[in-house]
């Protein structure tokens, strides 16, 4: 009798042994679990400007992320150069935008070059970078600008945040959440004719990103992050980096 008591102790301490182990291997499990993290870049068109460029650095150092400027050659100049220098300091990355608003898929191959060119040694000389993409103004482009512009092509999510797009700062996030996906390049602008609410929506956007896991990388951190490395003669223009 008594060994069969001690049996069926034994038995009934195995089992319970076998259910705390089974709880603390599935707990194990699920602080092992993570959820995977997505990596955006945030870029800004049409800069600098000494009003409107601030308000975009404000919000960025508000949320602790970095972005990319991709700016206009003839707005470079000693006015602008502490914008550029600051955005350069918080750990921004400085881009090529063409010298200035015009469309070059019309220009010629020495026109395209010079605007380039022009624009890559006004930020070298007051942002004291060298530009690594190019974007090409209102996003056109030619046979020529591919053979002649020695830097890798950006696009991007649209926030549709320029002028005459009569968008709001809630629309303008809605815009860029709907198009995302890991290794987006976010596309928005930092001057633009008033109202502007595009600072207003980077306090929508970015949280709401942070929320879904993403985080936020310059260009070259993001195609670095990646594994991409981009060839300036592929004749593409990036939009997401997979």
């Amino acid at each position: 009798m008594k060994k069969l008591l001690v049996l069926v102790m034994a038995v009934v301490f195995l089992q319970f042994s076998c259910v705390g182990t089974k709880e603390v291997v599935k707990e194990e499990q699920k602080t092992d679990v993570q959820e995977a993290v997505k990596y955006c870049a945030l870029t800004f068109d049409d800069g600098p400007d000494v009003n409107k460029t601030p308000l975009i650095l404000d919000k960025l150092k508000a949320h602790g992320v970095v972005a990319s400027f991709f700016v206009v050659g003839q707005r470079i100049n000693e006015s602008t150069k502490p914008i550029l220098e600051r955005a350069v300091k918080m750990g921004c990355e400085i881009n090529n935008h063409s010298w200035s608003y015009a469309g070059m898929n019309e220009m010629s191959a020495e026109e395209v070059k010079e605007s380039v060119d022009k624009t890559t040694e006004a930020i070298e000389k007051y942002a004291g970078v060298s530009p690594k993409f190019f974007r090409p103004p209102n996003l056109a482009i030619s046979a020529v600008m591919y053979d002649k512009i020695d830097l890798p092509f950006a696009q991007g999510v649209l926030g549709m945040d320029w002028d005459g797009c009569n968008t709001s700062a809630e629309q303008r996030a809605q815009n860029v959440l709907k198009g995302m996906m890991d290794g987006a390049i976010i596309l928005l602008h930092d001057v633009q004719p008033d109202p502007h609410p595009t600072p207003e929506a980077l306090d929508i956007l970015i949280p709401e990103l942070k929320k879904q896991g993403y985080q936020f990388l310059t260009l070259t951190e993001l195609f670095a992050k990646k594994g991409v490395t981009p060839n300036p003669h592929e004749k593409k223009m990036w939009k997401y980096v997979k």
